[in-house]
């Protein structure tokens, strides 16, 4: 009886340790208690969901019935699968394309018209709320425009041709064959344009004004103010819009999918890496190359996997660029 109760009181006294050393961290750290909320949801909706996704990209399964375990099978049926894995070089080609558009045609719109209203030009508040319009309404919509302005028959595009004496040039610019991922650029960059420009705005208000007034006094132009003083300054935030405009582009659906449907155009240059994965994993049935077929759940996570490695990539060498950044 005397032992029972002494090995009680030594598991109440450990316990009674634990509690007494763990109780004095938490109160010399009280910000744990807003950090643990958000880190339950972001196990939850995030990380949570990564991990169900790597594993079930281990097994064969069409998301009804029984799952069979096939190791990475279907990493290896993705690449070495030719019927596969020319989809999948097309597709991620077509993201590439997008990507590069973006990064040399938008990003220096966005930071020129940034300048631009930043330094208040005539009518700027006008030209700040025609940009950033789009930003209102979905993407459904901005993509109903576009099919209305490139349309063969009733486009404004068209028209315009019409009226300059370029009748030579009208077509359907919706279908030209080999150019979908361009007018898919065009229509997106049009809807999401003001985003990174305001954001843009908004890092060239925090610059201090008396960098701009030496500049001035000093006999520096206009011009010269912006790519000698406001690029520099403005390196972590393009770094960001980037990393932005990197991940839609590699993450890019609806676009793709209400102009060139599931298939991304009749042949395929619409096509980008999230409709060819949506195509296998939730597709009508038939064949997608070799032994795979569509409704594979399996096959579909392991190309959610490869996109997320692609994605992940990229983010770490934005941290090294902005760690870098840090350092100087």
């Amino acid at each position: 009886m005397q032992s029972i109760k002494t090995t009680t009181n030594s598991k109440f006294s450990a316990q009674t340790g634990k509690t007494s050393t763990i109780m004095p961290w938490v109160k010399r750290h009280p910000y744990i208690w807003f950090i643990v909320p958000g880190l339950i949801l972001y196990s939850i909706f995030v990380i949570y969901p990564i991990v169900s996704a790597a594993i079930m990209s281990l097994y064969y399964s069409n998301g009804f019935g029984d799952s069979k375990f096939v190791g990475f099978q279907n990493y290896i049926e993705l690449f070495t699968n030719k019927g596969m894995y020319s989809q999948f070089l097309n597709a991620f080609k077509n993201n590439v394309l997008l990507f590069v558009l973006n990064l040399f045609l938008v990003l220096p719109a966005q930071l020129y018209l940034a300048y631009l209203i930043h330094t208040k030009i005539r009518g700027y508040r006008f030209f700040q709320t025609i940009i950033f319009a789009p930003q209102f309404i979905t993407s459904t919509v901005v993509i109903f425009m576009g099919t209305l302005i490139f349309d063969q028959n009733v486009g404004i595009f068209n028209h315009l041709l019409t009226l300059v004496g370029l009748e030579d040039w009208v077509r359907n610019w919706l279908g030209v064959p080999g150019k979908g991922m361009y007018v898919v650029f065009l229509i997106s960059a049009w809807g999401g344009i003001g985003f990174s420009m305001l954001y843009f705005i908004g890092a060239m208000k925090m610059l201090p004004e008396e960098i701009f007034e030496a500049a001035y006094l000093d006999g520096a132009s206009y011009w010269g103010r912006f790519f000698h003083i406001v690029l520099p300054l403005l390196r972590t935030s393009i770094i960001n819009v980037i990393i932005i405009s990197y991940i839609f582009s590699m993450t890019v659906f609806d676009y793709n999918y209400l102009l060139g449907g599931i298939s991304g155009g009749t042949d395929h240059s619409m096509d980008v890496m999230t409709l060819f994965f949506y195509r296998v994993a939730f597709g009508a049935n038939g064949a997608m190359g070799g032994t795979v077929s569509a409704n594979s759940i399996g096959m579909g996570t392991t190309i959610a996997c490869v996109m997320f490695v692609v994605i992940l990539i990229v983010a770490m060498i934005q941290l090294k660029l902005l760690s870098r950044k840090g350092e100087n």
